[in-house]
């Protein structure tokens, strides 16, 4: 997987956060422990005064500077600028590709400053952490261009994001056709199209937390599987909570966690699947309402739909007929129903004070902004249908969204001076932020270029802060 091109200040944020990692150590396996981070330095010199760190047995107090690789030290020449020597610990995200990492960075007087490699200490993926955090910005948060692209006629904005919706679009149908090529090679059978439903509507029920999990669960699910054997809702139940890892060693006792264990054991041995570690599975700083447990029995429930109730015909259908395609589509994902025990429950033997609400309005929006709207596209195209992907243009582009959904919405329409009104809108704002700002592609971005046009537009990552 291609690593983010991250820079200075968005390492920053990660270091910041010390839930992100753990077990610290040096290049040499000294065990290192931060006692205080400092105060982040906003002039020349290190990123970090007056920290405080533990290596080993001894405490060090200085400060503490921040790259992206050892070899950057040399690159910036820290070596021989007097502000840097008081540094007690050189923080990098990567591993030099050369593997030069035995080259430790020297101040002046040729003390060698103890370095540790963050991404080899990361409690969860890179791409997780770096999903959060740009769903996340933090008050400090600024564009390169801002506010010089105040000056960018309000046009060329609008078009080019308008651009970029299209780019996003792109992007999610590619996705979706990789993964069914991965599939099989006759990709017109409609039971390869219901599975990557599957897959992709888990993907999203897992927000950033439980994404992959949930990937690894959906990719051991066979539809067929269950269709031949004629499951109910509770069998569809047992399988993917057994594949999670959830029914191993549960012991609460009650009629529908009896069924579920007593169906897993009938299944298990002829299924041949590898079992999840429920330990795998993320709580923490999560809602009970999103936890991966009511997020699992939604799943069963849209899989029974799937192959019992023909959800992926009828969401083809809304778009082909609907009047209102949003509002028949929101109808559709809140009629599924799950397992009455979920209703009262947000974990096993964990009754909820009140009626549960399985999935939200919120949750369905991105389900099918970021996988119905890309399918049925795909499917438009796969199978000539004019009209259906003519309609689901039509639908991306001029379906209302609500300004301001998200807190990175909320600062690109601030810095940009830009209002989404679609979907198509929203999407080509986060293209934008995460293809282009995060990134520093100032030089291909078109309110990059002309802000930019006198300078070399690569260094105005640098002042990007989150």
């Amino acid at each position: 997987m291609k690593k983010p091109g991250l820079n200075e200040d968005f390492i920053c944020r990660i270091w910041e956060d010390r839930s992100n990692y753990n077990d610290l150590k040096t290049l040499n396996g000294e065990r290192v422990e931060v006692i205080e981070f400092g105060v982040k330095n906003f002039d020349a010199g290190p990123d970090y005064k007056n920290a405080k760190v533990k290596i080993e047995d001894i405490v060090y107090a200085g400060s503490i500077e921040i790259h992206r690789t050892v070899k950057d030290w040399y690159l910036h020449n820290h070596k021989g600028d007097n502000k840097y020597n008081d540094v007690i610990l050189h923080v990098v995200f990567y591993e030099d590709e050369s593997g030069e990492n035995s080259l430790h960075p020297k101040v002046k007087k040729s003390r060698s400053i103890p370095t540790v490699i963050l991404s080899e200490h990361l409690s969860r993926s890179v791409h997780e952490i770096w999903k959060e955090i740009i769903n996340n910005p933090s008050p400090a948060f600024k564009l390169p261009c801002y506010p010089q692209n105040a000056s960018v006629v309000h046009t060329v904005k609008t078009g080019w994001i308008s651009s970029l919706g299209l780019e996003r679009l792109k992007i999610k149908t590619d996705r979706i056709r990789s993964n069914l090529e991965e599939l099989s090679s006759d990709i017109r059978k409609r039971s390869h199209w219901e599975k990557i439903l599957f897959q992709f509507i888990c993907e999203s029920l897992g927000y950033s937390k439980n994404k992959v999990q949930f990937l690894i669960l959906s990719g051991r699910t066979d539809p067929d599987y269950i269709r031949k054997r004629e499951f109910s809702l509770t069998g569809i139940d047992s399988l993917l909570f057994g594949l999670a890892g959830f029914l191993y060693d549960l012991n609460y006792k009650d009629r529908y966690i009896t069924e579920l264990k007593a169906h897993w054991q009938n299944i298990n041995s002829e299924l041949k699947k590898e079992r999840m570690d429920k330990s795998e599975w993320n709580f923490f700083r999560l809602r009970p309402p999103n936890f991966p447990t009511l997020r699992i029995a939604y799943a069963s429930g849209v899989l029974y739909d799937i192959i019992n109730r023909n959800l992926l015909k009828d969401i083809i259908g809304i778009f082909e007929n609907g009047s209102k395609v949003k509002k028949e589509l929101e109808d559709r994902f809140m009629e599924i129903r799950v397992s009455s025990y979920w209703n009262h429950h947000y974990n096993f033997g964990k009754i909820s004070a009140k009626e549960t609400n399985i999935i939200g309005k919120e949750r369905i929006t991105d389900i099918i902004v970021n996988v119905i709207l890309p399918m049925v596209y795909l499917y438009s195209e796969y199978f000539d249908k004019n009209s259906l992907k003519n309609r689901a243009e039509n639908f991306y582009r001029k379906e209302k969204q609500k300004s301001g959904g998200n807190e990175v919405i909320r600062v690109m329409e601030k810095q940009i001076e830009v209002k989404v009104r679609s979907i198509s809108e929203e999407q080509g704002l986060i293209q934008l932020h995460n293809n282009y700002c995060v990134n520093g592609k100032c030089s291909e971005c078109e309110i990059g270029k002309i802000v930019f046009s006198n300078e070399k537009v690569k260094e105005p990552l640098r002042i990007i802060l989150y």
